[in-house]
């Protein structure tokens, strides 16, 4: 079965994963994000051609849990923390369509 992503689309191998686990979406902050991002997403001019490029899914345990919201961009397996949905849209254009990580949002090695 393929991967859905929050379009219902059949997901991009690049894509940004939004942890909605109990511990990233404890306080319903990853689900809000998320929600935010999709309308920002919908409402963008040329929104086909950009969900098309790459996906956004959501996930509900990505297992690397710091008690606050996290996405990683797969297949990078690059993480990010410090998280709003302004911050998942620039990931979203800048990493996943774009190809640049974003270093001021990126979870360190050493981070739990």
């Amino acid at each position: 079965m393929a991967i859905r992503d929050i379009f219902g689309l059949v997901a991009q191998p690049r894509r940004l994963v939004i942890c909605t686990g109990p511990c990233c979406d404890g306080q319903g902050l990853a689900s809000s994000y998320l929600a935010e991002l999709r309308g920002l997403l919908v409402e963008r001019p040329g929104f086909e051609v950009h969900v098309a490029s790459g996906s956004c899914i959501r996930r509900s345990c990505l297992g690397k849990c710091t008690d606050e919201p996290l996405a990683s961009v797969e297949p990078d397996k690059i993480w990010y923390r410090g998280l709003s949905a302004q911050v998942l849209l620039r990931i979203y254009d800048e990493h996943v369509l774009g190809g640049r990580a974003l270093p001021e949002f990126v979870l360190a090695d050493d981070d739990p």
